[in-house]
């Protein structure tokens, strides 16, 4: 697994997942600090959130002209680009008022855009720089360098950014997108050696051939259908129900919602190494691992959503983190195994517009409930859209059983021919 392309795509991935958390809360301060306004600063979730949806959706045009490694440089080469601008915008948006903030929120815009390019180039390389019985180990390593990213980007953004300023922090986050970007130049195959580039079918544009796989696939459109239900469930998890839940239900400061979201990111760390001991002997029960995953976040989030004591909530976020991550490494490994590579960059980028577009209704409906039944009530309908998901993954898991036997009755029948 430790060969020279895949180092460079961790490494290059994870300096870029550092970044892009630095500048948001760079952004965040920035805007916060001219407009005064809380209404301003929750665009910048939400633009990011759209733009990037958009970027997942135009991805496959740019699959047709360009290799893997090739559409991660040109878009890690943009970000860097885009956000070396935002170092002029902050400074004069400090300065001149809100009338450059528009400014501000379409460079963020601009790079959540290229996320939605990154993030399928990323995740279809990874069957092609590592042999397949390492496949879940790698997914593994790089979800759990994903976490600590996020763990240490939160914990330190927001201390860089009263220490030395915003502008600061986007000109330290502009050169770390820089050495990504270098890295992102050693992920491509060595010369003589460059592997056919996904074509769309011939004769079918290319923005639907990853739809047309999805549908026509049952694994990976178990895996997409499952993923759409989860991502239903998973709003709950946002701040804007998260807070009111640590200042209404366990009665203590706003304070407390970072803990709860401290303690998740760092059970989802502890969790990703523990599967990367485990990972050759879990990858070859996928379904298992994927129900087990969606049961034990189910379970999790009733005791979540029952507790009204904030140690006993901060457990269980504790305690969600390893599930989420059992589930979602494994049904990441089983979408890579199920689809060609010339396909993939296609299948994902097709999945990510669902998964974006599914989170953000759902954030949407999730609040307004929460506004209507009380934050504790969307935490026991979370663990219900849950157990949907856990039907789901039954059924897959008892129809692969069942296509496993008639596999082994017929090699049998063979042996006595």
């Amino acid at each position: 697994m430790w060969n020279r392309r895949f180092i460079f795509l961790w490494g290059g991935q994870t300096l870029a997942n550092l970044g892009d958390v630095f500048y948001i809360v760079a952004f965040i301060s920035a805007v916060y600090a001219v407009t005064d306004s809380v209404m301003y600063t929750s665009l910048i979730p939400v633009m990011n959130l759209t733009a990037q949806s958009a970027g997942a959706l135009t991805a496959p045009f740019v699959f047709r002209r360009l290799s893997l490694p090739q559409m991660l440089v040109v878009s890690q080469g943009s970000k860097t680009l885009f956000l070396a601008a935002a170092v002029l915008v902050v400074p004069l948006a400090e300065d001149r008022g809100p009338q450059l903030v528009s400014a501000l929120l379409a460079v963020g815009a601009a790079i959540a855009f290229m996320d939605g390019w990154s993030n399928p180039a990323r995740n279809s390389l990874v069957p092609q720089v590592v042999p397949r019985s390492e496949l879940m180990r790698a997914n593994g390593l790089l979800a759990t360098s994903d976490q600590t990213a996020f763990f240490a980007g939160w914990a330190l953004g927001g201390v860089l950014v009263a220490w030395i300023g915003s502008g600061l922090v986007i000109s330290g986050t502009v050169a770390a997108y820089l050495v990504s970007t270098l890295a992102m130049l050693g992920v491509a195959p060595d010369a003589g050696r460059e592997r056919a580039q996904p074509k769309a079918e011939a004769g079918n544009p290319s923005l639907l051939t990853g739809w047309r796989f999805i549908r026509t696939n049952p694994k990976v459109r178990f895996v997409v259908t499952v993923d759409a239900v989860i991502g239903l469930a998973n709003a709950v998890w946002i701040a804007a129900i998260m807070l009111p839940f640590a200042v209404q239900e366990l009665e203590k400061g706003e304070e407390w919602w970072g803990y709860i979201n401290a303690g998740y990111l760092l059970g989802a760390i502890i969790g990703g190494i523990l599967l990367l001991a485990k990972a050759q002997r879990m990858q070859k029960h996928l379904p298992h691992w994927i129900m087990a995953g969606i049961i034990g976040s189910a379970v999790v989030t009733v005791g979540f959503g029952s507790s009204t004591h904030p140690l006993l909530a901060l457990f269980f976020s504790f305690a969600l983190g390893p599930l989420y991550e059992v589930h979602a490494i494994s049904k990441q490994t089983l979408l890579q195994q199920a689809t060609p590579e010339e396909r993939l960059p296609y299948v994902l980028s097709a999945k990510g517009t669902v998964d974006t577009m599914v989170f953000g209704i759902s954030a949407l409906v999730m609040g307004a409930l929460a506004e209507w039944l009380g934050t504790r009530t969307v935490y026991f309908l979370s663990a219900g859209i849950l157990c949907v998901a856990v039907l789901f993954a039954w059924h897959f898991r008892r129809l692969q059983h069942q296509h496993t036997e008639c596999e082994y009755g017929s090699y049998g029948s063979n042996d006595h021919v």
